[in-house]
Formats: structure tokens, sequence, C-alpha cells
């Protein structure tokens, strides 16, 4: 788009002629230009700068260009970046070993301008198509673990992060809790509203959840009218606490229909770990299903809190 910055090419060369040489060269073209005078520099600039390409000297003293190809090649999760090596006419097999370790081209120096803009702009649409594969397999990896109506997470993310934190509660000896909540009187809500309705409710109440927590805890869309927060290093008391609050946020909340307040309740089920009870993730969440169950038996607007025993009890609206 016209409002995009120019590509940001990084030229690394120890020959302060061939650099101001290209860099002249392709700031003409109107590129973007950054520039490096060894090995190490390169991959400084490449961490903080963050070039779409790289024009890469081989011989260089320290770090020589092969092995800042090697590193740069070797790197997980980062992005296409497109590497281009200078040698000598010559040295054919610096160009072979540039390209077993993964670069992408080679020119020899000097390089003919022509080819060498034709080289660049042929790597940058490549990187350009790379990008947008990568980004529309990100997009698909996103929506495959998230709620498309209110934006959470949904039960598949929440299956591999429970036993994450579980894992990890275990081996750090760490307290993690859970929460299950339902909302009350949702099929009535769905008979007496209408779909719309309840899917404005279910976004808004989505909304208080994620605001009501930390930034490392998670909150999970688990059902259609079922939510379930993780709680890392968190104790039973400070799960309720996180209950209590958000029960009265709930509550208190101005769900609005035709200009009327709606009443929205819900109920919740603790959990916690450690607890003798508690021996896997499963287990987490099937006292903490259980304890909701038991609070829904109870009445509206119960939470309990799985132990040896229950314990209900009902907050107040007092904040």
């Amino acid at each position: 788009m016209a409002n995009e910055p120019r590509p940001l090419v990084l030229i690394v060369d120890d020959d302060q002629s061939v650099l101001e040489h290209i860099n002249k060269l392709l700031s003409k073209e109107g590129y973007r230009v950054v520039l490096a005078k060894d090995g190490k520099e390169a991959l400084n600039r490449v961490r903080d700068a963050r070039p779409d390409l790289v024009l890469l000297d081989v011989v260089m003293p320290g770090l020589d260009g092969l092995e800042v190809c090697r590193i740069l090649k070797a790197r997980r999760n980062a992005s296409f970046l497109p590497v281009i090596i200078l040698t000598s006419k010559k040295d054919m097999e610096s160009r072979v070993e540039g390209l077993k370790l993964g670069a992408d081209d080679y020119l020899s120096k000097p390089p003919d301008p022509r080819e060498l803009l034709a080289r660049i702009e042929a790597l940058l649409r490549i990187k350009q198509l790379q990008d947008r594969i990568a980004n529309s397999l990100q997009e698909m990896e996103d929506q495959s673990l998230t709620d498309g109506l209110t934006g959470l997470y949904n039960a598949r993310y929440l299956d591999h992060r429970l036993r994450d934190e579980f894992k990890r509660a275990e081996r750090y000896s760490e307290p993690l809790s859970c929460i299950m909540i339902d909302m009350d009187g949702f099929e009535k809500m769905i008979e007496d509203h209408g779909r719309e309705v309840s899917d404005s409710v279910l976004k808004e109440v989505a909304e208080i959840l994620r605001d009501g927590i930390r930034e490392f805890d998670v909150v999970v869309r688990s059902g259609e009218q079922q939510f379930v927060i993780l709680l890392p290093r968190t104790h039973f008391t400070g799960s309720l606490s996180v209950a209590t609050r958000i029960w009265q946020q709930v509550q208190g909340h101005p769900f609005m229909v035709m200009d009327k307040k709606l009443g929205v309740v819900v109920s919740m089920g603790v959990s916690f770990f450690p607890n003798k009870d508690v021996s896997t993730a499963d287990k987490l969440i099937d006292q903490a299903v259980q304890a909701l169950d038991k609070a829904r038996e109870a009445g509206a607007g119960q939470i309990c809190l799985y132990q040896h025993t229950t314990y209900f009890y009902r907050p107040d609206m007092d904040k």
C-alpha cells in the first residue's frame, strides 16, 4: 500500500567504499538502508532494525559472512529473511557453502547494479509471499483456538493450556486454581429475548471476565453459557477473592434490553491444587465441574468451593 514503508536492506561489508557504493545505489531506488561493518554488528542490526533483506559479504574479520548466514538461518520462529552473499568471482567454495547454509542467492563483487537490483526485487517478492502465507497460517491457528463470538480462548485451547499450567504447578510446587462459571437461566433468556440479545450478554460477560483477571491468568469460553478461569500461582483463598469480585461485577453490571435492565446471575464452582484429591489436570477440572453442579443444585447465584466437604456461599454486593 502507498503508506507502507519501503523495504529495509541491511548491507554488511568491512569495505567502506563498498558500503557507500551500494548504499547510494539502493537509496536512489527508494530503499531504506542500514549498514554494518562486521558480523557482530550485523547480528545486532538484524535484532534491532529487523531488515527485510541482507546483503552479506563473506570475507570479514572476526565473525565472517558464512557464520552470520548460519546464525540467521538457524533462528527459530523468525520470519523469512532473504540473504544474498557477496563473494569474489573466483570464490566458488564460499558460494557453495553459503547456499548449503541457507543463503538465498549470491553475487560476485563488485555486483552489477542492474543485476543486484533485480535479485533484490525478486527475493523481496518471495518474502512478501512468504509473510502473507505465514500470517494466514497464524490467523487460522488463532481462529482455531478462539471463540468467534466473545474473542476468548475456546475449549481446545483450555485442554492444552490446562496441562501446561498443571505441569508447571507440580514442577515448582506452586498453587493453581480453577473457577468454572455458568450463566443461570440462559435458556430462558434466549426464549424471552432471542439469540441476538443473549449473544450480546455473553460478549459483555466475557469482557467482565477478561477485565477481572491478571495478564497471566486464562479465561476460556468452554460451552454455550459456561466459562473457565485458570489462576496460576493462586491459592484457594485468592481464587475465592477473584470469584467474589467477578460475581459482584456481573450482578451489578447494567445489561440493557430495550432500555430495561436485564438481570444476569452466575453460579461458580472453584477447585484448587495442591489438594490431596487433585493429582492430574483432569481432576482439577472435574472438581470444578462437581462444585459448579452443587452450586446450581443449591440455587441460582451460588459459589461452591470443592474441598473434602463442599462449602457454599453467596457474596453480597458490597464492593
